[in-house]
């Protein structure tokens, strides 16, 4: 395998566990509450985003603006009926 192969399948790992992970907790704050809290969900996306980056400094970037990108987007879909009335 070549390093341009492993780095490519390093950025898609990194892509694919920041959507695993919010996905999975968005899913759960679903099922746990009535009314979903979706300032849990920013708040979780974006301090795991932090501690993430305080961390690693700039080495994973990727994961770090997908699990922010993947954070806005799920809140936005499940309190999609929130917004509209």
């Amino acid at each position: 395998m070549t390093q341009y192969n492993l780095e490519e399948l390093k950025m898609l790992n990194q892509v694919l566990f920041a959507l695993f992970l919010v996905a999975d907790f968005a899913l759960f704050l679903f099922f746990t509450n009535n009314i979903f809290p979706w300032f849990a969900l920013l708040g979780t996306g974006i301090g795991l985003a932090i501690i993430v980056l305080c961390w690693t400094e700039k080495k994973y970037t990727y994961f770090i603006a997908t699990l922010l990108v993947f954070t806005a987007i799920f809140s936005i879909v499940y309190n999609w009926h929130s917004i509209v009335h």
